[in-house]
C-alpha cells in the first residue's frame, strides 16, 4: 500500500490538487450558490434562465423532458444499481465498485432531503407541467444523477482501455445535463437548484473516487 511516506513531492502536490478540484472546488462553488439562494440573489438569474427555456415548451417536447427526468428519479437509479450489483456479484473488483455506486447514490439521495429540509426553499410559483412537492434547493434529481452517472464515467476511464469509454462518458454527460435542463423545463426548479444540485454531486464523484483508487491500492 502506497503511504505518505513513500510518496515524492510531486505525487503528494498531485494528490493535493486532485482532492481541491474534485472536491475542494465544487464544495465551495455549493456553498457559494447556497449562500445566494438563501439571501435571494439568484431571483434575476433564475428568472432570466426560465424565460429562455419556456419559450421551448411543446406538447412533444414536454413528453421527451417526462422521460428523461425519469432517468434522474431516485427510484430508477436505485434500481440500476441494483441492477449492477446483481450483474457484478461474481467479480470481487466490480462487485466493490457496485456497492461503492449504491452507497454514493443513498447517501447523496439522504443528503439531499436533509439539506431541502434545512434550507426550505418553495418550488418555482410558475406553470408546473409535471406535479411534484417538497421542497426544491437543491435538485434532487440533478445531484443524484450526477453522482450515480458521473462515478460511472469514472469508472469507464479507470477500468475501460478501449475507444469505447469516449462515447460512453459522452453519453452519459449529455444525459446529465439533460436531466438537469428537465427540472428547469418541467417547471420545478430554478437554474440556481440544478447547478446546487449539480455540485454536490461533483464532491460525491470526487470522495468516492478517491475511496475507489484507495480500494485498489489495498
Amino acid at each position: 500500500m502506497i503511504t505518505s511516506e513513500n510518496l515524492s513531492d510531486k505525487e503528494i502536490f498531485l494528490k493535493t490538487l486532485r482532492y481541491l478540484l474534485t472536491i475542494g472546488l465544487p464544495a465551495v462553488l455549493f456553498a457559494f450558490i447556497m449562500k445566494a439562494v438563501i439571501n435571494q440573489n439568484t431571483v434575476g438569474f433564475d428568472s432570466y434562465i426560465y424565460q429562455r427555456i419556456s419559450r421551448l415548451v411543446s406538447p412533444g417536447l414536454t413528453e421527451i423532458m417526462k422521460l428523461i427526468t425519469f432517468f434522474g428519479s431516485t427510484e430508477f437509479l436505485l434500481t440500476a444499481a441494483a441492477i449492477l450489483i446483481v450483474f457484478f456479484f461474481m467479480d470481487e473488483k466490480c462487485s466493490f465498485y457496485a456497492s461503492m455506486i449504491v452507497i454514493n447514490l443513498m447517501l447523496a439521495a439522504l443528503l439531499n432531503e436533509g439539506l431541502k429540509k434545512i434550507i426550505q426553499r418553495h418550488r418555482p410559483d410558475i406553470l408546473k407541467l409535471i406535479d411534484i412537492g417538497g421542497y426544491s434547493f437543491p435538485s434532487g434529481h440533478s445531484m443524484v444523477s450526477m453522482s450515480f452517472y458521473g462515478f460511472l464515467i469514472y469508472l469507464c476511464w479507470t477500468n475501460f482501455k478501449t475507444r469505447w469509454k469516449y462515447p460512453v462518458s459522452a453519453l452519459l454527460s449529455g444525459l446529465i445535463l439533460l436531466i438537469g435542463f428537465s427540472r428547469i423545463y418541467l417547471g420545478v426548479h430554478y437554474a440556481s437548484d440544478v447547478l446546487g444540485g449539480f455540485c454536490l454531486g461533483a464532491v460525491s464523484i470526487g470522495v468516492f473516487s478517491i475511496i475507489a483508487d484507495i480500494g485498489n491500492k489495498e
